[in-house]
């Protein structure tokens, strides 16, 4: 169990880690699409400032030459020297326009009309500055230049607002290719984000699953060697504490089974010996018995059976659980093993008055014949046992999907739903006992999971109307 070359040693570090490189393609996506945003403000303003200025100043230079003609045609009609400060004054403001003009128009032909205007209106300056009065008829005779420079105010003008206008445009391809540009970076950011969540997902996740699958495998008594878990030093270091746990559980299954063949072997050899013992006394080779004493013989015979048959269930079970290889499976006839089954347990069936239904749909099961009839007679005891004084049992198989299916039912008080998910546990012991039967091993139910699951099959409790408990075992069919 290695720490991969890409993860850090601490799996909060990797969290951390994780939060932090998706952060930044979102935060440097935000810092940048701010930055455009702001330039194209800054230009929004830039124009708004710009166009409001050559829009004023050329309105301006239309009242300034207004001003012009109507202050010099005081000073030289009038003949009026004090007009003389005023003319200069408005000539002075038209160039200051003129100049503040130059600086601000950038259209070609607006400023090709700017310079005719700016030359003809020091032409005329020249001719209307103050030093010699023109006669009416002199002055009369500039009216088509004031003329010609009224037409060039209005041509600035129509040329300033066409000149806004390609301005105005511009920056709306500005902005429509701005929000392009965003909108391809949000797009590239998506599926940027989504492929680096993908893959620390998967770092995060993986050995999260491998420590669920380590577990889940311990949980089902499975104490093979784990997989191998490969992620942060800390989980890796939690997967070795797993394992470690694993092997405990494997020395102490072992030591469980050596237990239970010790024990069962130790037991049996004594057992013999008394089972010897009260035939012998049965048989009154050792002197007639009276009845009581027949009954006594009678009864250490029943108790020795059953302790003879729970030895035998250790036995089997310890067997099963230190070989669970798959024994070679053929067809065999249900109704045959289910007959001799029966056979086993007539005196009991006779003695409490059971009836055994049978609804054979699937007449064969492919399996050990040992197998099935180790699963059937502990079914059809445990069936017995919990079942009421003249009850019915009922035994019927299924074909499946590659599978056969088999129900043995009887009419008892059911298991708890909380108490399903153990009774296949060994040496378990349900909440409902009869009282009119002697106590079991707890063996039974786990001899038949071991049996099914060696075979490939499986069972479980489930609920099938009117019978109060049924269970159902499948056989996997050859291929």
């Amino acid at each position: 169990m290695l720490t991969g070359p890409y993860y850090p040693r601490s799996f909060t570090i990797l969290v951390i880690v994780a939060m932090g490189v998706l952060i930044v393609p979102l935060a440097s996506g935000l810092i940048n699409a701010v930055h455009v945003l702001q330039g194209v403000a800054d230009t929004q303003r830039q124009f708004t400032r710009t166009s409001l200025a050559i829009t004023r100043d050329v309105r301006q230079i239309a009242e300034s030459v207004s001003q012009l003609q109507r202050t010099a045609g005081q000073y030289h009609l009038l003949q009026d020297a004090e007009f003389a400060p005023a003319l200069r004054t408005r000539y002075d403001e038209l160039q200051t326009l003129l100049a503040r003009l130059d600086g601000e128009l950038v259209d070609a032909p607006a400023r090709t009309t700017l310079d005719a205007f700016g030359t003809r209106s020091r032409t005329l300056y020249r001719q209307l500055q103050p030093g010699a009065f023109l006669d009416s008829a002199r002055f009369n005779a500039l009216d088509p230049v004031f003329d010609a420079l009224h037409g060039d105010a209005r041509s600035l003008l129509a040329e300033a607002d066409a000149a806004v206008q390609s301005e105005l445009q511009a920056l709306e391809a500005t902005v429509q290719a701005t929000r392009q540009r965003l909108i391809v970076l949000a797009l590239a950011l998506i599926p940027l984000t989504l492929l680096l969540a993908a893959v620390f997902s998967w770092m995060i996740n993986r050995p999260i699953k491998q420590l669920k699958a380590s577990i889940q495998q311990l949980g089902q008594a499975d104490l093979r060697p784990l997989q191998a878990i490969s992620g942060p030093q800390d989980i890796v270091e939690l997967g070795r504490e797993i394992d470690w746990l694993r092997q405990r559980l494997q020395a102490l299954e072992e030591q469980k089974l050596r237990f239970l063949r010790h024990v069962s072997h130790e037991l049996k050899t004594p057992l013999a010996s008394l089972r010897e013992g009260v035939a012998l006394l049965g048989d009154e080779l050792a002197g007639s018995l009276n009845a009581r004493q027949r009954s006594i013989v009678a009864i250490m015979d029943s108790a020795s059976r059953d302790l003879q048959k729970r030895i035998e269930d250790l036995i089997r079970y310890s067997g099963m659980m230190r070989d669970a290889t798959l024994r070679p499976a053929a067809p065999h006839a249900l109704a045959d093993v289910l007959a001799g089954a029966l056979a086993r347990q007539r005196l009991a069936l006779d003695a409490r008055g059971f009836q055994v239904e049978t609804q054979l749909n699937a007449p064969t099961v492919h399996c050990d014949r040992s197998q099935l009839e180790t699963v059937l007679d502990n079914l059809l005891s445990n069936a017995i046992k919990f079942s009421p004084e003249g009850g019915h049992i009922l035994v019927k198989s299924e074909p499946l999907d590659a599978a056969v299916a088999v129900w043995v039912c009887d009419q008892g008080e059911g298991i708890p739903e909380a108490e399903r998910s153990r009774v296949f546990e060994p040496f378990f012991q349900g909440a409902r006992q009869p009282a009119s039967t002697v106590k079991g091993s707890g063996l039974g139910l786990s001899i038949v999971r071991e049996s099914l699951l060696a075979a490939g099959g499986s069972i479980e409790v489930v609920d099938c109307p009117p019978w109060s408990t049924c269970f159902r075992l499948t056989w996997p069919m050859p291929q």
